[in-house]
C-alpha cells in the first residue's frame, strides 16, 4: 500500500512541472497574446527550410537598441498569409511607450524577407489581428 502515496506524489509533481513549462503550459496560455499574419507580394514559394521570426519590440528610446519583449519562430511556415501568435509580457501595451512588430523570413539561415515598414502597436490595436508585410531583400 506504500506505493499508492508515492504514485500520487509523482503524479502531482508531473502536473506541477507541466504547469510550469515555458512553452504551451497553462501559465503560458494565460499571457496576453498578439495575433496576426505575415504576408509578402512576391510570387515565390517558400521552401521547407524557411523560418519565420516575429518579434514585439519596445523602441521607446530612440538612442538605444530596441528591447525584445517577445519572439516567436516558426519553422517551415508555408506560404502567406502566415499566421502567428505572439505571447507578450504581463503589463500589456502602455500608451507611454513605442512598440513595433518586426518580422523576417530566413531560408537556410540567409535573410530573404524582412519588414521594411514599421508596424506600430498601440493599446487600441494590441488585441486586434495584425497584418505585417515583409519585402524581399535586395540580394534576391
Amino acid at each position: 500500500m506504500k506505493t499508492l502515496p508515492a504514485l500520487l506524489f509523482w503524479a502531482g509533481m508531473s502536473l506541477f512541472v507541466a504547469g510550469c513549462s515555458h512553452d504551451g503550459g497553462p501559465a503560458h496560455a494565460l499571457r496576453p497574446t498578439m495575433t496576426g499574419t505575415v504576408n509578402f507580394k512576391a510570387r515565390l514559394t517558400l521552401p521547407p527550410t524557411a523560418a519565420l521570426t516575429v518579434r514585439l519590440l519596445d523602441k521607446t528610446k530612440a538612442d538605444a537598441p530596441a528591447v525584445v519583449l517577445a519572439e516567436r519562430s516558426i519553422s517551415n511556415p508555408g506560404n502567406p498569409p502566415i499566421a502567428f501568435a505572439l505571447p507578450y509580457p504581463f503589463g500589456g501595451i502602455t500608451a507611454t511607450r513605442r512598440y513595433v512588430i518586426d518580422a523576417r523570413i530566413e531560408v537556410e539561415g540567409r535573410l530573404q524577407f524582412y519588414s521594411m515598414e514599421t508596424h506600430e502597436v498601440t493599446p487600441q490595436n494590441a488585441a486586434l489581428p495584425h497584418e505585417v508585410w515583409v519585402d524581399l531583400t535586395k540580394d534576391n
